[in-house]
This record gives C-alpha cells, structure tokens and sequence, in this order.
C-alpha cells in the first residue's frame, strides 16, 4: 500500500496530465490519485501527484508561483496557441525582429498584467469548459484573468524560434504569453515547445521520468515519495503530545485552545495550522474557529482536514 504523499512525474510530450494520472493509478493500484496544476499536452515536466490522503491536502499547496522554459514560434498561429492546433495564420515575408525588439517586448510583460484565457482551455463557461464549445464550434466569450509575471527572459533567438524563460504566478496562460508577444511583433507567433521547471514548491530536480516511474513499480521498488510537511512548510505549526487532545483531532473535534496553551493572537484567523506530534507526524490541518456572533472571540481550533485514524 503506497503512503499518503505527494510525487513529482516529469511529464512526457503528447499526454494529458489526467492520462498521466490514470496510468499511474492503474500500474500502482492506488485507490486514489490526483495532480495539483495542469499541463497541456504539448508541455513536459513538472507534474506533482498526490495519494490517498494526501489528495485531501492539495488545496493547502502554495503554488503561486510557476517557473516555465520553452521556445515561442514566430510567424505562425494556431488556434489552440500552440503547434499541437490549427494553423490560421501564417506571416507573409521575412521576419525582421532582432533579439532586442524581442526582448523589449517582453519587459511589457512584466508585473500585473491582463491576459485572456485561451479557447482551448478547461475554464469552464455555464458548466461547460471552453474546449468544448470550440471544438463544436460554437463562439463563446473567454473570460479576462488577472496574473502577475515576475520576469520573463529572452534566452536566445535563431529564427523563427525564440528560446525563454518565465517565472510567473498560478493561473498564467504561457501560449496566451506567446499569442501576445507574436500580436505586439506584427508577426504572430505560437508556443511551440514548453516544459515547466517548478510548481510552488515541487522542481524539475524532484521529477522522475513517467517510464522510469513504471519500471519501478514493475520492480516493485521504492517510489520517490515526498511526504505532506515537506510540502507544507509555509504553514504555522503546532506540536500536539497529549494523548486525549489527539483522539480530539482524530474525531475532528474542535479544541479548546486553553488546551493546547496556545493564544489566537499567534496566528492570524485566516491561517490554516499545521498539527503535529512529537514525532513530526501529520495529525490535521485546522483554523481558528471564530465566534459566529461577537465576530471576534476566538477559542477553539477547528479542523478543516483530518489526516490521523481514529482511535478504537
């Protein structure tokens, strides 16, 4: 039986990240698996997982911030914004751009920018994702997203391939990124290979090959697992040892914070508070459990994930 824990598959080309996650599941026998972002198929890298448990913990993850390489494609769109669509337009004539007309377009990139997202997305328009629509062809209205770019890096140009490398917040579209860069050029452009280096947390280093992940569990060796405090590092922290105040938290009681010696005024209410033993092993996630009526006083700890079995 594979632990509650998290892995790191670098992604090959040509899967979806849920065929990826059903080949796993199905080769380890795990009852339940679940990834934490989504890449396209066109992309590679990294691609973390979750198990049994551990599910429960994604949404706990910081991955606000994404770091990505690849090469743009200039002088071609398609409309999924990659190599993977459609072609719909092609530039007539030379490409002119020189690295430094390129690099000046992407410093327009940088901060808080407004970015539409792709036709062929999973956003999802009146239940229905935006991939649907466009592939029976009917029009909708993509919606406009707010996102940050940290920096964005030309690493080389050899026409019409533009080699770089982007550090930006969750939710960034980088083939909008590239749509962009191409629209501002006059020459149209496409992504044409990507491959994600770090999602919060969990980087390329971590990533283990898909087909070398399946000769593993063929051999029935030892996974590279990483267990839930290694991921959850950016949350306050309790050590509980009283026995009854564990089997509390096992039943997913809430705790009286006079209990654990602990004053409210540590945390801020809208933290989530890691819970563990002695030993450093997970019990919960919990919150601040905030008096429904004065709005203000605060005494127990109320458990949003219960990660310890109950006790007989």
């Amino acid at each position: 039986m594979i632990d509650d824990a998290f892995l790191v598959v670098d992604k090959p080309q040509g899967l979806t990240s849920q065929q990826v996650v059903a080949r796993v599941k199905r080769q380890l026998g795990c009852r339940k698996v679940g990834h934490t972002g989504t890449l396209d198929p066109l992309a590679t890298g990294v691609l973390p997982l979750a198990f049994n448990r551990a599910t429960r913990l994604i949404q706990y993850l910081d991955e606000s911030r994404k770091v990505y390489s690849g090469e743009i494609e200039l002088g071609v769109e398609s409309d999924t914004l990659d190599r993977d669509g459609e072609i719909v337009s092609r530039h007539e004539g030379p490409l002119e751009c020189s690295e430094k007309e390129i690099s000046d377009v992407f410093a327009r990139y940088h901060g808080r920018v407004t970015q539409v997202v792709p036709i062929y997305s999973a956003i999802k328009n009146k239940g229905r994702p935006l991939y649907a629509y466009a592939r029976s062809g009917v029009k909708v209205i993509p919606p406009k997203r707010q996102v940050e770019i940290e920096s964005f890096t030309l690493l080389s140009y050899s026409p019409p391939l533009v080699a770089f490398r982007v550090v930006c917040s969750k939710g960034t579209y980088v083939r909008s990124l590239a749509a962009d860069v191409g629209r501002d050029l006059g020459c149209g452009a496409r992504i044409w290979s990507l491959r994600r280096e770090k999602s919060g947390p969990f980087i390329l280093a971590q990533a283990f090959p898909l087909d070398k992940l399946m000769e593993k569990v063929a051999l029935s060796e030892s996974l590279p697992l990483i267990s839930p405090l290694e991921v959850l590092t950016h949350l306050p922290r309790i050590v509980i040892g009283d026995s009854e105040i564990k089997n509390k938290i096992a039943h997913g009681m809430m705790i009286p914070l006079d209990l654990i010696s602990m004053s409210s005024s540590t945390f801020n209410v809208k933290d989530e508070i890691v819970l563990v033993d002695e030993a450093g092993t997970l019990l919960a996630v919990a919150r601040l459990n905030q008096d429904k009526e004065s709005g203000s006083e605060i005494e127990e700890l109320r458990m949003s994930r219960v990660m310890m079995p109950q006790s007989s």
